[in-house]
């Protein structure tokens, strides 16, 4: 046997079966990638001026290497409680490390009562195809009939979500663009009000909101408004002077 024969043999013989493990983890791995659901979310919470704290956004990471598909975004809390943060139709494929914002609301009621959820302590759960994943954990079937769902109350006025702090609405028209301002319950204006003054000086009341219209010559100065008081969430009575 030549040497060239000796180097040959001794290579199947040794690596061979080496190359052949490998091989198979690397089979093993790639195959354990696309097997089951793993998805990872951090999210962020906030409030503004006008709307409550609520889940802002969520970052949603895929662990494996398949696409899912989202038809919605829950968060529990308390292991009972689900809010339903957004859905999707049609649904959304998830991407490495997507971002997706959330929309407000302006309050949450379980039942009758009023609900104020600790988004510290929140998970974050996703309506795929034929299943419901818990982010950084195990599938459980038939997860939200087990839960008392929070209902979303969400009021808004020209495309603008409002909560029970705003006392009055202003809708005004300014170089021919309609705007439409907040005024809070404490007096100060804002959403779109880029006027001065932006505070009434005293809580917000009639005369404390004509007056100001009044004194700083807005009747003149827009093409025409509209006050309207918040008599509570989505009920509004125009303000005649």
């Amino acid at each position: 046997m030549s040497c060239f024969d000796v180097i040959v043999t001794f290579s199947n013989e040794i690596f061979r079966p080496f190359l052949l493990l490998v091989s198979s983890v690397f089979a093993i791995y790639f195959a354990y990638k696309k097997i089951g659901n793993r998805v990872a979310a951090q999210y962020s919470f906030g409030g503004a001026s006008f709307t409550p704290s609520h889940i802002t956004e969520v970052v949603l990471s895929n662990k494996k290497d398949k696409p899912v598909n989202i038809y919605a975004i829950h968060a529990v809390f308390h292991n009972d409680l689900w809010l339903e943060l957004d859905k999707y139709s049609p649904p959304k494929v998830l991407k490495p490390y997507e971002s997706l914002s959330m929309n407000p609301y302006s309050s949450l009621n379980v039942g009758s009562d009023k609900y104020e959820p600790d988004f510290m302590n929140a998970e974050i759960y996703i309506e795929s195809d034929d299943k419901v994943i818990k982010c950084e954990s195990r599938y459980r079937p038939e997860l939200l009939e087990k839960y008392a769902k929070v209902s979303v109350n969400r009021c808004s006025y020209n495309g603008f979500v409002y909560d029970e702090t705003v006392a009055y609405i202003l809708v005004y028209i300014l170089d021919n663009s309609m705007k439409t301002a907040f005024i809070h319950k404490s007096g100060y204006i804002g959403n779109e009000w880029e006027l001065s003054p932006n505070h009434l000086g005293q809580n917000a009341t009639d005369q404390s909101v004509l007056g100001m219209i009044a004194a700083n010559k807005f009747d003149k100065v827009f093409s025409s408004h509209v006050i309207y008081r918040v008599q509570s969430l989505g009920n509004l009575v125009a303000v005649k002077a």
